[in-house]
């Protein structure tokens, strides 16, 4: 009786929250609305078609909390998730209506994540190798950008166009002096001589471990991006690094001269190419409404809706869950642009009690976080594991918590460049005592013992306090250290000098034992297939299922009470203050119950410059 008020009370929540926001559009902006849902019609592919990647879109693992426009009218298209663009380009590859690729940079690039970039590439390389043709054109090529722009049989630049070549850098933030000068102390432990997550609060500037760690890192990811571009190019990786080097940021002109562009042209000229390719071009001065486009095309995201649309009426089989772990690790259920521990730990029971799902991948794309929420899921993992086969495949990034969880699985994959490791923990206690001086706060104090006040964040923690903290902190990497020494057979010794908090690229941490394959998301579904012993007939289930528009709907509505204005920012400032906002937003995301995390020991978006 008390499951079904609940349930008639949300039900009856969503629907008023539906007609308020709906109201709200106005009597015209209905119309318009179901104009637009009842004119969505099923696609239509005709022969001779582009397929179009445009840079402009970010590729992630998955899709993020959809708006609520994009709920009601059902577009999707702002960030495409790496398996829908990786598919989409293999099926294309086999598909004779397919004739060309365009890689479209006309806009700002907004692509990001070596490692799932590289999955593109590998996607994109199977593609050329059907021997129809990859064409790139863009006005401003981003590093990002440029790595699957030169993938192309011909990379075509506007004349007041650019392409970055100046390698990669990071700028930490430390907190150190304002937080002294807002009277707010900070204590902190941690195991691991390379954990250099507490840095930001402790010092002002890198140690000499944590800057050799990133300096090591940069390089090891850097080589990898010029290694692929030299390869594309048919040039060599010291020739690519004088380029960084010297030049930077080049322009058109220069682009050409150093040969990472065949051509510079504008737009119109560039459909020539397309032409060449056998695209069909509107070559019409005066075209009909039906044939009102430049070529005919199809971006990703519509023709994987096709692909899913024509595969609808067959059987493929058993079904390989995908379970997608994408961002911070906290305690609780979270929010879905986290990893709750409770909520994934409830999403992989049902999982392991659903029989029709013979096997698992779980994708982690994961800085760390909460030590207590990364063992709850790892223990779901586990038992996970016991009944069907569990492969892990790393992402952008599946370090400190994220690795925690990985050593639950069966195998894991990951790619040259993801960041992994990081195998250390640490805590960090605030106290207010400054700040209530300089505000003229006074507290006292009653207990009946010497640490009734243990929790307390009013004043520094005494020697036998943190003495406590340290031996919570120091359990908690024991207990790390064991799961990962169990799960890769690694003996104390060689445990000790692959784990102190250090990272590790994918390439590395295959060779001292933390990962079994290099692979992408591809190579981990074949590889759990394989396992469960499923043969070619298999079909992919993926999870968390995306939101209902219900859910959407009252998310948006109770959003519209609490929004606040953003700062607005000159643009040199821009990078600055969202580098502050994300600091912050990670920090307000510690809500371990023991204070005590396992996380990256430096902030992942360095690498997305």
């Amino acid at each position: 009786m008390k499951n079904f008020f609940q349930q008639m009370v949300a039900s009856f929540l969503g629907t008023l929250a539906a007609i308020v926001v709906l109201l709200s559009l106005g009597a015209s902006s209905l119309v318009l609305l179901f104009v637009l849902i009842a004119a969505e019609a099923d696609p239509v592919l005709e022969e001779k078609t582009a397929l179009i990647l445009d840079l402009a879109t970010p590729i992630r693992d998955t899709s993020p909390t959809l708006n609520l426009q994009q709920g009601l009218l059902g577009n999707r298209e702002e960030i495409l998730p790496l398996r829908t663009v990786v598919n989409a380009i293999e099926k294309a590859a086999g598909d004779d209506r397919i004739v060309a690729l365009l890689i479209d940079g006309r806009r700002s690039n907004q692509v990001e994540g070596y490692a799932n970039l590289s999955e593109v590439q590998q996607a994109l390389a199977k593609f050329k190798q059907s021997g129809k043709k990859i064409i790139a054109y863009g006005l401003n090529y981003s590093e990002l950008g440029y790595y699957l722009a030169s993938t192309a049989d011909s990379v075509l630049i506007n004349p007041m166009g650019g392409v970055e070549m100046n390698g990669l850098g990071t700028q930490p933030i430390f907190f150190t002096g304002a937080l002294a000068k807002a009277g707010i102390g900070v204590q902190t432990l941690r195991v691991g001589s390379y954990k250099g997550a507490i840095e930001p609060y402790t010092r002002k500037n890198l140690s000499p471990e944590n800057r050799q760690q990133q300096q090591l890192l940069l390089e090891q990811i850097w080589q990898i991006y010029l290694t692929s571009v030299a390869d594309n190019r048919s040039l060599t990786v010291p020739q690519l690094q004088a380029i960084a080097n010297e030049e930077g940021l080049l322009f058109a002109d220069i682009a050409l001269r150093e040969k990472l562009v065949d051509k510079v042209t504008y737009w119109d000229e560039a459909l020539a190419e397309l032409k060449q390719s056998g695209v069909w071009i509107n070559d019409s001065d005066e075209a009909d409404e039906e044939e009102e486009q430049e070529f005919r095309k199809i971006s990703l995201a519509e023709y994987h809706r096709l692909q899913t649309w024509e595969a609808e009426s067959h059987d493929q089989g058993p079904k390989v869950a995908i379970v997608y772990l994408e961002g911070s690790i906290v305690n609780g259920r979270g929010t879905w642009e986290n990893i709750g521990g409770d909520r994934y730990g409830e999403l992989l029971r049902t999982i392991r009690q659903d029989d029709d799902i013979k096997a698992v991948v779980l994708r982690i794309n994961s800085p760390g976080g909460s030590a207590s929420a990364a063992d709850t899921i790892w223990r779901e993992v586990e038992l996970l594991q016991a009944q069907k086969p569990v492969i892990i495949s790393m992402g952008n990034v599946a370090a400190s918590g994220g690795y925690w969880i990985a050593t639950a699985g069966e195998k894991i994959v990951a790619q040259p460049n993801t960041v992994t490791g990081s195998i250390g923990v640490f805590s960090i206690l605030f106290n207010v005592e400054n700040l209530g001086d300089r505000l003229g706060l006074n507290w006292d104090e009653v207990a009946t013992g010497k640490l009734a006040n243990v929790g307390s964040s009013i004043k520094p923690k005494t020697e036998l306090e943190l003495a406590i903290f340290q031996r919570a902190v120091d359990r908690v990497y024991d207990v790390f250290l064991d799961k990962v020494g169990s799960a890769r057979n690694l003996l104390p010794v060689a445990l000790d000098s692959v784990a102190q908090g250090r990272v590790w690229t994918g390439v590395e941490a295959q060779k001292i034992g933390l990962v079994d394959q290099l692979g992408g998301l591809q190579t981990a579904l074949t590889l759990a297939a394989a396992q469960a012993e499923l043969g070619e007939q298999w079909q992919v289930k993926e999870y968390p299922t995306p939101r209902g528009l219900n859910s959407l709907l009252w998310s948006n509505l109770s959003h519209s009470f609490t929004q606040t204005n953003s700062v607005i920012l000159p643009p040199f400032l821009q990078s600055n203050w969202q580098q502050l906002e994300r600091e912050w937003a990670e920090l307000a995301q510690f809500n371990d119950p023991q204070g005590i995390y396992a996380r990256l020991p430096f902030s992942f978006h360095f690498l997305n410059p």
